[in-house]
């Protein structure tokens, strides 16, 4: 039986009564702050135990409660603990062993997931016609797409960078596609829209092998102390980082990320969803960059102002490790 279980039973009433269908049945406490004329005088509160778990209803004013295991107290069951003479110290010493039990249950379930981590990804096949640029006879797609990363900063002959003149699928020759590779063999690809894409047509076309596939694993060397996560694939070229492909960081990502070993450092995009990387660095213990970039909301932005050097310079000087000073900084940040 558990703590909570205990705790409750021990402040019921001796005047209450057990019924064989697992109700302990009294006068409810709640009436009157429930907004009924008169107390209960007709025993119509009851608890319901059921192994490790209880809910309370009262069958007159209609409070309801109740706990089970992995929830903490939450106000209404708070005021009735109150009402029922518990003392706001002791329901506070309760509420803290129940997180201490809930973050050694966290604790056991990670370390269990990560036992079973298998870091591999199928080899797949790139687009029809996936060649580095410099391979191509250039035409007015592959010009187009040339222009667009050389105008950024990007350098054509990068093996990261290639183009496709198929059509298919998603009318790649009008993109540029980023090759997913690890230990040296393509496991998925992302075809990135050459400017902005008409309506219908997204800007990423996206072949990612799993939802813990995480870019740019094989660029993170063991001599590499630190590792910049950046949401897209593009950021990560820029900063020789990782991407998780999205704002929203998965479990099965953060296992693989944290499975290097090594310091990370988060950079959200200067936008409300880029909050969404910053409360998952908090969750998993990792630095933030907030760089001063006048104008700029992401790494590919700060490299056509800076160039790479100085973008990568000041993620690195911006960087932060405090729970606290992550969330006020990043709420003025990522906006």
């Amino acid at each position: 039986m558990s703590l909570m279980i205990d705790y409750v039973r021990n402040l019921i009433p001796m005047n209450w009564k057990s019924a064989p269908s697992g109700w302990t049945s009294g006068n409810c406490p709640m009436c009157i702050t429930n907004g009924q004329a008169r107390p209960d005088t007709r025993g119509r509160g009851g608890f319901h135990f059921d192994e490790d778990k209880f809910q309370y209803h009262c069958f007159n004013c209609h409070y309801k409660t109740g706990w089970s295991p992995g929830n903490k107290v939450n106000n209404r069951l708070k005021d009735l603990l109150l009402k029922f003479g518990a003392d706001e110290a002791s329901v506070q010493r309760m509420q803290l062993e129940l997180m201490r039990e809930l973050d050694i249950t966290h604790t056991l379930l990670v370390q269990e997931r990560r036992k079973k981590l298998v870091i591999d990804w199928a080899e797949t096949a790139l687009p029809e016609g996936t060649l580095p640029f410099m391979e191509h006879t250039p035409d007015t797609n592959w010009t187009e797409a040339v222009k667009y990363l050389t105008e950024r900063g990007f350098d054509i002959t990068d093996p990261r960078l290639m183009y496709s003149p198929s059509k298919i699928p998603a009318r790649m020759s009008k993109r540029f596609v980023i090759p997913f590779q690890y230990k040296g063999k393509v496991v998925g690809y992302t075809g990135r829209w050459v400017g902005t894409p008409p309506d219908g047509m997204p800007k990423y076309y996206n072949q990612q092998p799993s939802k813990n596939f995480v870019y740019g694993l094989d660029r993170q060397h063991a001599d590499k102390e630190i590792v910049i996560l950046t949401e897209g694939p593009l950021d990560a070229i820029i900063t020789d980082g990782i991407s998780a492909g999205t704002n929203t960081i998965s479990d099965e990502q953060a296992d693989v990320i944290l499975s290097l070993n090594k310091q990370i450092i988060v950079l959200p995009d200067a936008d409300e969803a880029g909050m969404k990387m910053v409360d998952a660095a908090v969750k998993h213990g990792w630095s933030v960059a907030f760089p001063e970039w006048d104008g700029c909301n992401d790494a590919g932005d700060a490299l056509m102002k800076y160039g790479r050097l100085f973008t990568v310079r000041s993620i690195l000087d911006s960087a932060i490790s405090n729970p606290t000073k992550i969330q006020v900084i990043g709420r003025k940040y990522c906006r």
